[in-house]
């Protein structure tokens, strides 16, 4: 009897460590999808179109110069973003 329960244990172990596997690499691949996307269009993208112009015909861009237009890209978008919540919702009588 006790032969039969350490068995099931077994099995449930090891079911217990495939569905556990399975999980965390969907969950690694979803991670790794999104984290992967969202670092394209927030650091890249903005990077690639301000230097675009700037580059020789048939060129990328510099990764290093890229990462920095995009990063001042972005404090220039919420420096203006806070300066016009400023302005359009300051009392006009103080």
């Amino acid at each position: 009897m006790f032969e039969a329960l350490s068995i099931l244990s077994l099995e449930r172990e090891f079911v217990e460590e495939v569905i556990g596997s399975v999980f965390r690499f969907i969950g690694r691949l979803l991670v790794e999808i999104v984290f992967t996307a969202i670092f394209e269009v927030i650091f890249r993208f903005p990077g690639n179109i301000i230097c675009k112009p700037f580059t020789k015909d048939g060129e990328e861009p510099n990764g290093f110069l890229v990462m920095i237009s995009s990063i001042l890209f972005w404090v220039l978008v919420v420096a203006l973003g806070y300066f016009a919540y400023l302005a359009l919702s300051s009392d006009p009588n103080v």
